[in-house]
């Protein structure tokens, strides 16, 4: 399983597109999204900067951790474009 910290997430559908910008990927079997946390999980034969890259262009910033308490990386508004 690869947790990630993901930043700019502010509303559900911050967390419907970090979701489906996951999902997308091949070998991703299963995402979990906290917005409260900033961290998702995902699971599957994905690699890790495959998961990043795919978040990065969907304008969330991401990052690999094993901490899944870790602070959420942070960016001005939301990946969205809701504010």
């Amino acid at each position: 399983m690869n947790v990630l910290k993901v930043g700019g997430m502010s509303c559900g559908a911050c967390v419907r597109h970090v979701n489906e910008a996951l999902q997308s990927l091949a070998g991703v079997e299963r995402v979990e999204v906290d917005l409260a946390t900033g961290i998702a999980r995902v699971q599957g034969s994905a690699d890790s900067a495959s998961l990043v890259a795919a978040l990065d262009e969907a304008g969330y910033p991401a990052e690999v951790t094993t901490d899944s308490s870790a602070p959420t990386p942070r960016k001005t508004g939301c990946g969205c474009g809701c504010n």
